[in-house]
């Protein structure tokens, strides 16, 4: 299955965008049956020495991108820039919103829309900072909504396609600009990645690193901001990667598909 995102020319192709439609192109296109729309989540965060700030939002809305035109029916909606980051604090840019701020701002965007008659909103989060915010606007939304963010979930969706793949070992893959996020860059923005000053960071265990993470702060588990070793990422492995997060989330909405067509029966 030929399997990319919008961003890189040749793969997935590009779906409708809620904001370059007008008013009345978007009531003309509920008018013609059940649309559903994605929302990214993002972070603007260090990620390391060699990747952007806004690496968690460029790969989020190339999920939510893929996802929209993998599915059909579905369009990708507003991208949220800014995440829940303050373990990312002591490092310069970093731009961090309370998870009671987050939330409230998925449930008012959420219920925006499905005032508009969309049938269903899907959460994407390429910030795994975001879970805990998400969780809380899924609970005050009713079931309209799906929400992906499980990051274990995802994490290990990555972890085996560069085991199996690519015969890399997870703590190398890592999960905060290692291996894994620098492939997806190389692949979508090859322009914004310094590979030159990509160096290793903490090598270990996943969980250790989410432990330490949520009682100290990244600075506390590497002082480079990195988790993983990023110096052997390589686009190739970026669309691996790429295509494992948009997987998982093109399988969660079609089991949502699933049961609300059993319910409209």
């Amino acid at each position: 299955m030929n399997r990319a995102n919008p961003s890189a020319p040749g793969f997935w192709p590009a779906p409708t965008k809620l904001g370059n439609l007008s008013a009345v192109e978007v009531e003309s296109a509920l008018a013609s049956g059940p649309l559903d729309v994605v929302v990214a989540l993002g972070a603007l965060e260090q990620h390391g020495p060699h990747l952007p700030l806004a690496t968690d939002q460029i790969i989020a809305e190339a999920v939510a991108e893929a996802v929209a035109s993998s599915v059909g029916n579905c369009i990708v909606g507003p991208v949220l820039p800014v995440g829940s980051s303050s373990h990312h604090l002591s490092f310069a840019g970093t731009a961090s919103l309370s998870d009671e701020v987050l939330a409230r701002m998925q449930v008012e965007i959420v219920e925006s829309l499905l005032s508009h008659g969309f049938k269903g909103i899907y959460l994407v989060t390429g910030h795994a900072g975001n879970s805990g915010a998400m969780s809380a606007a899924t609970e005050a939304l009713d079931e309209r909504v799906v929400s992906f963010h499980d990051w274990p979930a995802q994490r290990t969706a990555i972890h085996e396609v560069a085991q199996t793949e690519l015969g890399l070992h997870p703590d190398v893959v890592g999960t905060h600009a290692g291996h894994f996020e620098t492939s997806i860059m190389l692949l979508l923005r090859p322009d914004l990645v310094r590979l030159d000053r990509a160096e290793p960071g903490f090598v270990g265990p996943a969980a250790d690193a989410s432990a330490t993470l949520r009682s100290q702060g990244m600075a506390a588990l590497s002082s480079n901001g990195v988790i993983g070793d990023p110096t052997g990422a390589s686009a190739a492995a970026g669309e691996l990667y790429l295509a494992a997060l948009v997987g998982h989330v093109v399988d969660g909405i079609a089991r949502y598909r699933t049961e609300r067509a059993k319910v409209l029966q």
